[in-house]
């Protein structure tokens, strides 16, 4: 219900959404399964716990299995109707269907309200998020500072203070670097990894550059670009949603061929940790869109300005843009700063904890070498690729497709550089790799956790996921292992 909230919140059917854009969807998302989890895990006996806000004394105890499940799903549903007020006309019956279905008794007792009491407490902890994403900003002008690209000037600048929030569980990371050569807000050396990355982008994410030319994005690059989308497309929803879904995915196919090996609560811990990790990653990635020391401006301006040593100015340059899935637009920038790249950090807070997870319950294993690579195989269908949405450009249907990974590291890598293919982000907002022996963070995509840099999305998500570990009982050793520290 949490991730269909999210899917219908970005529809035609609703003039306007509650939750919409990245960071409002999984904060909902992490308060609503955060919720769910809290209630679950403490009226079972368990201390292990996601959020910070008390659970009420008067759940304490449930000994009835069904009171306990009653009581956490009216927490997550309390969340999910406070933030989806649009969607009541859904939520309202889909609460009494699964109350009939499961056999839980009536409406409104008093273990549903002390429940939805729960709920309110938790949604009641961002009662200014919406002050927050109102607030005004107004670009500056300087250098670097990012404004809107020239072919959607009447963009707006989505979430400039998002980043005061408070997070629901992880502390900020402090020690998370801007981007290369970044000295502040008006300056940028032409540094080899800045150049060689705008060359990249530029070739690989035009819109309209022959196919014929060898640097040119492969098909198999635009299918990663597109598959890893979600950017807040009508009927799909956003990143998060989407990396949820991968995660409900591992975890089925997990059941399928070994049943019973994970338990119940210890699955819920994890899903809606992944949710939490995100929910936090959001906060921490708009902190430093929006910080003079790290603000970056996107592509469709960098490229059409780019200054003396970092290359000639493209004054035609246009992305292939973000999917406008179901919609007609094409050549779209988002309407926030690059660095760091949203996706990615969202991403990796979600992988790099379900990895550590199945490497912590004895399901999966990292590289013996110490290299940190993963063995979680998986196969999955995006959305953007189910055989039913279409394609902006030609209004059809795309292609059913389906994807496969031989490790959760790979799906990170993947979703890192899928939108320097859209054109919507440089390479580094992403990923890069470290110099060996040394603290450089260089041009390049590392093959293995070991090499990440520290510059990019990917490092900030997995290391925001490395704090929400621990609270799921996740040993040290094992984030150790996992080679992203």
């Amino acid at each position: 219900m949490s991730l269909e909230c999210v899917r219908r919140d970005h529809t035609y059917s609703l003039s306007s959404g509650d939750q919409r854009g990245p960071f409002l969807s999984a904060r909902a998302l992490g308060m609503a399964l955060g919720a769910l989890h809290d209630v679950r895990s403490v009226v079972a006996g368990s201390a292990t716990k996601l959020l910070s806000l008390p659970i009420p004394a008067s759940l304490l105890p449930l000994p009835s299995p069904k009171e306990r499940d009653l009581a956490a799903a009216a927490a997550c549903h309390q969340v999910l109707r406070l933030r989806y007020p649009n969607q009541a006309s859904m939520l309202e019956p889909a609460w009494l269907n699964w109350l009939d279905h499961f056999a839980m008794g009536p409406a409104k007792t008093p273990v549903e309200m002390v429940g939805r009491a729960y709920g309110t407490a938790v949604h009641q902890f961002g009662k200014d998020d919406m002050t927050k994403v109102r607030a005004a900003y107004a670009p500056d002008g300087t250098p670097y500072n990012y404004k809107a690209p020239p072919t959607q000037s009447s963009q707006g600048f989505l979430g400039g203070v998002w980043g005061n929030s408070t997070p629901l569980a992880a502390a900020r990371v402090m020690d998370f670097p801007p981007p290369p050569g970044h000295l502040d807000a008006d300056t940028v050396t032409p540094s080899q990894h800045h150049r060689g990355d705008l060359g990249s982008v530029a070739v690989k994410g035009e819109i309209n550059r022959s196919p014929g030319d060898p640097a040119f994005r492969t098909l198999a690059e635009e299918v990663i670009g597109i598959a890893w989308g979600d950017d807040g497309s009508q009927e799909l929803g956003t990143p998060p949603r989407l990396y949820l879904q991968v995660v409900l995915t591992v975890l089925d196919s997990i059941e399928a061929r070994n049943p019973g090996r994970l338990e119940e609560l210890d699955e819920l811990g994890v899903i809606a940790g992944a949710a939490v990790a995100m929910a936090d990653a959001g906060i921490d990635a708009w902190y430093y869109k929006y910080a003079p020391s790290h603000m970056m401006w996107r592509p469709a301006v960098g490229i059409r300005e780019a200054v003396a040593g970092n290359g000639a100015p493209d004054r035609n340059w246009l992305p292939l843009g973000r999917p406008d899935t179901n919609g007609a637009g094409t050549g779209l920038t988002p309407d926030f700063p690059a660095y760091p790249s949203g996706p990615a950090t969202f991403g990796a807070a979600a992988f790099q904890l379900l990895r550590l997870f199945l490497v912590a319950r004895g399901v999966s294993s990292f590289d013996p070498s110490g290299s940190g690579l993963d063995d979680v195989r998986f196969d999955f269908v995006s959305d953007e690729f189910d055989g039913r949405h279409r394609d902006p450009r030609n209004r059809r249907p795309r292609d059913l497709l389906t994807l496969s990974y031989d490790s959760l590291w790979q799906a990170m890598v993947d979703n890192a550089v899928s939108r320097a293919y859209l054109g919507v982000h440089w390479q580094f907002d992403g990923i890069t790799s470290r110099r060996p022996g040394t603290d450089d963070d260089v041009f390049g995509v590392p093959a293995t956790p070991r090499e990440l840099g520290h510059t990019g999305g990917v490092w900030l998500g997995a290391k925001i996921a490395n704090q929400i570990a621990q609270k799921i009982n996740i040993p040290i050793a094992t984030i150790a292992a996992s080679g992203i520290l």
